[in-house]
């Protein structure tokens, strides 16, 4: 079977998943062909595709409120009004190249990890027969604006049962939803190995102790020297793990360690091969609430320090994992330091978040897609009158499908 993965570098979680799916198909389906297209590169304008990229870090990290008021605002489109969201413009000027991508590579399934590659298929199959399977999926915990814009997927693979009637609202049939968690590698969900934290912990070179992990992804809001002051305000002695530390920000953590007169071990980690293992060998885990993130560290037990200052999505991951008690909240009410001593001194307050963990947690979540796909039949093109079209001529044939839409609506 031939799967084409369209993908985009919106943050790099969609471009993990697309290689983290292609990896798990080539393993568990014989004979299977995986090639990966990042949309916006491949069919985009320069200018565009930048702005999807860094465009999104930069406005996370600088430009966060506007990110923000924008994201709010896109959330009023709704599913009467699903033909005249803006998202279809945005995805028209890449339809032509989509549509040539599978018309050449003649896929028997097509897997977006975007919402906005779903659109753009959705979109061609207004004017064009795409014999292929067509699937997406949620790689967060909240719903996110333009959903209604896709329910002529196959399938919709979303994150909980929360999902369901949000997904149900925004023209979806149930038939169409499957229940999966967001899919992260295998790794998480085994068993850990070796069996011993202790063990765990030597064979990752850090200390048997109570150890806070950091993880400093892209636009963490925090600097150094602001960490290292709430390190200062823990009481007891803890370990202390950086990972993906590397560059100039890691010199400067190597310099302030050194410097430190905390009672605290420190350990930093550039590349972390086996990061599923240092997972299950820590006690706490302080980051941002990415989707893949906070799904890797629930799936491996590990509670959460979750921080303030986020993206729209990213907000509602945060509330999902301290409203079912996997998390703490660290804000302006309560500090890295607060919560920590907090922790450490009330051994409830830490056992009921791993209680609460086992009950939200889903494991190996990628093998729902891999059960659906089986499923799936030999995509037949032979029927299929394969045009020279410009971009023009496939843009404006969607357009006028999205203009009588919206008069039979009516």
């Amino acid at each position: 079977m031939k799967f084409l993965i369209l993908t985009a570098s919106a943050g790099n979680g969609h471009n993990s998943t697309a290689k983290k799916l292609r990896d798990k198909i080539l393993k568990e389906i014989q004979g299977s062909d995986v090639k990966i297209v990042d949309m916006y590169k491949s069919f985009a304008s320069k200018t565009k595709a930048w702005i999807l990229d860094q465009g999104y870090a930069f406005a996370c990290k600088h430009l966060l409120k506007a990110y923000n008021y924008f994201f709010k605002k896109s959330e009023k489109s709704n599913y009467q009004n699903r033909d005249k969201a803006k998202v279809h413009n945005e995805v028209a000027p890449m339809l032509k190249g989509v549509l040539d991508e599978i018309y050449s590579y003649q896929p028997d399934v097509i897997i977006c990890t975007y919402i906005f590659c779903a659109v753009a298929v959705c979109d061609l199959t207004r004017c064009y027969k795409i014999p292929a399977k067509i699937v997406c999926m949620t790689l967060d915990y909240g719903v996110s604006p333009y959903w209604e814009c896709t329910n002529a997927l196959d399938k919709m693979f979303i994150t909980n049962d929360d999902m369901i009637q949000p997904f149900l609202d925004r023209g979806f049939k149930k038939e169409q939803l499957v229940v999966a968690g967001i899919p992260i590698d295998d790794d998480f969900s085994k068993s850990p190995e070796p069996e011993d934290l202790a063990k765990r912990r030597e064979k990752c070179g850090i200390e048997n102790k109570f150890t806070l992990l950091i993880m400093r992804n892209s636009f963490f809001p925090y600097s150094n020297t602001q960490l290292f002051k709430e390190f200062e305000k823990i009481k007891s002695p803890i370990q202390i793990v950086f990972a993906s530390a590397k560059g100039k920000d890691k010199q400067d953590l190597e310099r302030r360690i050194l410097k430190s007169k905390t009672k605290h071990t420190f350990k930093l980690f550039g590349f972390v091969e086996d990061l599923a293992l240092l997972f299950k060998s820590c006690d706490i885990l302080l980051s941002k609430a990415g989707g893949l993130t906070t799904t890797e560290a629930l799936t491996s037990k590990l509670p959460m320090l979750i921080i303030d200052d986020l993206p729209q999505q990213e907000i509602y991951n945060k509330q999902y994992m301290v409203k079912n008690g996997c998390a703490l909240s660290v804000d302006k009410t309560n500090s890295i330091s607060k919560q920590i001593n907090s922790i450490i001194e009330n051994n409830e307050i830490y056992s009921s978040m791993k209680n609460n963990i086992e009950r939200v947690r889903k494991t190996f979540t990628l093998q729902p897609f891999i059960e659906y796909f089986k499923t799936c039949s030999t995509a037949d093109y032979s029927n299929i009158e394969i045009k020279k079209l410009s971009k023009r001529q496939v843009a404006s044939c969607i357009t006028k499908k999205r203009k009588e839409a919206i008069k039979t609506n009516k």
